[in-house]
């Protein structure tokens, strides 16, 4: 139980954190950035509640595939699970709240590929800080939780 709220405060506050860089970033004439970053952060952090349904059924499919193969040992089918299902949907999820930010990530192409090479770094970044702070879950698990809800 206090694992996941502690899992809970850690991505609530790195995604906090992670939002004040990208209002700074991209809106660098806000002098007041702590109350965007809150509510971008929270949005964030649910954004990731929501598209954890998502995660969850798609790692099992993937997981469930490359277990079939048997070709792929048990750490390194989740790894690639892990990897191929949370990645790309972190980039959409930093993508949303880039295009809140940053206007020119609004169009397709800039939602997409990022707005520029800012808006790709800072989304990079992202993924990085949303990774990281899974390891709390992980290291508890004992191992990728796949098939376990993580957003």
């Amino acid at each position: 139980m206090w694992i996941g709220v502690l899992y809970f405060l850690i991505k609530g506050a790195a995604y906090c954190g992670w939002c004040g860089l990208g209002v700074r970033r991209f809106r660098p004439e806000r002098t007041a950035w702590i109350g965007p970053a809150l509510g971008l952060g929270l949005l964030r952090l649910l954004m990731g509640l929501g598209f954890g349904v998502l995660i969850f059924f798609a790692g099992l499919y993937l997981y469930a595939g490359l277990g079939e193969t048997g070709a792929l040992g048990v750490t390194t089918a989740m790894t690639l699970t892990y990897l191929a299902v949370y990645v790309p949907v972190r980039w959409i999820e930093w993508g949303i709240i880039e295009a809140l930010l940053a206007p020119p990530a609004r169009t397709l192409s800039g939602f997409l590929l990022g707005s520029s090479g800012t808006g790709r770094s800072w989304r990079l970044g992202g993924i990085a800080i949303s990774c990281l702070a899974d390891l709390p879950l992980i290291l508890s698990a004992g191992g990728l939780p796949v098939g376990r809800f993580m957003c």
